[in-house]
C-alpha cells in the first residue's frame, strides 16, 4: 500500500497535479481515487486475500493508519488545506467512499475492468 501511495504522489508531482487544478474539487477527488484504485488492478485476483490480511487483529492498526494517510494525501493533492472540524469529516467520508469503491471493484466483473 505504501508503494502505491508513493506512486500516486509521484504522478501528482510529475504533472498530474497541474491537470487536476483545472477540475472541480469533486472531479479532482474522483480522479485521484480512480488513479489509486487502478494501481490495484494487477493484483485484483489476490486483493480479497490482501484485505483479509489487513483486517486481522494484529494488522488492523497498521491498516487503518495506512488508509488514513492515503485519504489525507488524496485530500492534500486535491488542494484541501483546511484544519477545522471539517478536516475529520472530509477524511472520514472519503475513506468510506474509497473503501466502498475498493469492495465494489472486487465484485465488478464487467469487461471494462481490465482496461484500468
Amino acid at each position: 500500500m505504501d508503494d502505491c501511495l508513493q506512486q500516486l504522489m509521484d504522478r501528482v508531482d510529475a504533472g498530474e497535479g497541474e491537470l487536476l487544478k483545472n477540475l472541480m474539487l469533486t472531479e479532482r477527488l474522483s480522479r485521484l481515487v480512480r488513479m489509486r484504485l487502478e494501481m490495484q488492478t494487477p493484483y485484483i485476483s489476490k486483493w480479497p486475500q490482501a484485505l483479509s490480511i489487513q483486517s486481522q487483529p494484529a494488522n488492523v492498526s497498521t491498516s487503518l493508519k495506512q488508509r488514513a494517510v492515503l485519504v489525507d494525501e488524496i485530500w492534500h493533492a486535491a488542494g484541501d488545506s483546511g484544519s477545522d472540524i471539517d478536516w475529520y469529516v472530509k477524511r472520514t467520508v472519503l475513506g468510506g467512499i474509497y473503501s466502498a469503491s475498493e469492495v465494489y471493484m472486487l465484485t465488478d466483473n464487467s469487461p471494462g475492468l481490465h482496461l484500468f
